[in-house]
């Protein structure tokens, strides 16, 4: 997607960290209720960084994430964390910790395949009482299409955006999202840009028959958001090694 590539410098206005507050705090919730020790978190596919803004206050993040420009971003929000490239199947942080946190970037792959390789990973990511947290956007059970848009101002500029989310085959195990994207830079003048991703859509039963897979036993989480009208559920998943 350009939003995360050349793209990438305008993600505080179209997605401010501001916003993630809550969620944030719904998701430390969770996490200290199956593992209140939490000293050492690495968050694969972190993104502009908002998450950690707040998750970091509680304990020390590594952040990593396929985009550099990306990263770049959440470097200037997030200085005191180690940041490091890298694709979430395979990525090496060199060490283990007591949390690998994956947000919304896991639902942009389209084969279990992938998803199972990115599990893998985060197990051999874990010390030995170690979980992991998925927090992806949509399953089976959940989907519905829908339209939202958003973007603010600040500091001389604006942005503007409209997505819309559908799933054109019901048989297949994707669905699209096509953008729209309004920018004003600081001398005012009007950018127009347009963009497009596809995400995976798995029944939870397939998530967790993929995480049992990968060593993990799982429980869904229903997380109530108070600025969001779908349904979401997190997957806090344990090591069955650890049991």
């Amino acid at each position: 997607m350009k939003l995360y590539n050349e793209l990438a410098e305008w993600w505080p206005w179209m997605s401010p960290h501001t916003e993630y507050e809550e969620e944030a705090s719904l998701y430390l919730d969770i996490i200290q209720r199956y593992h209140p020790d939490v000293k050492q978190a690495l968050e694969f596919g972190s993104g502009g960084g908002s998450n950690a803004y707040y998750l970091k206050r509680h304990f020390a993040m590594v952040l990593s994430d396929l985009s550099r420009e990306m990263l770049e971003v959440s470097r200037r929000l997030n200085p005191e964390c180690e940041h490091i490239q890298g694709d979430m199947r395979n990525i090496d942080a060199g060490s283990t910790f007591d949390l690998v946190f994956i947000h919304d970037a896991i639902t942009y792959f389209t084969a279990t395949s992938d998803l199972l390789a990115v599990m893998q990973n985060a197990k051999k990511h874990l010390n030995k009482k170690g979980i992991l947290f998925i927090m992806t956007d949509q399953f089976t059970e959940t989907f519905r299409p829908e339209t939202s848009h958003g973007g603010i101002d600040k500091d001389g500029r604006g942005f503007r955006y409209l997505e819309w989310t559908d799933d054109k085959d019901p048989e297949d195990f994707v669905t699209e999202t096509e953008y729209l994207y309004i920018m004003k830079n600081e001398k005012g003048e009007i950018f127009r840009e347009s963009d497009s991703s596809i995400s995976g859509l798995f029944s939870m039963d397939t998530w967790e028959k993929l995480l049992a897979e990968a060593g993990f036993k799982t429980t869904f989480e229903r997380i109530h958001y108070t600025t969001e009208t779908g349904i979401y559920y997190g997957m806090i998943a344990e090591q069955l090694s650890a049991e």
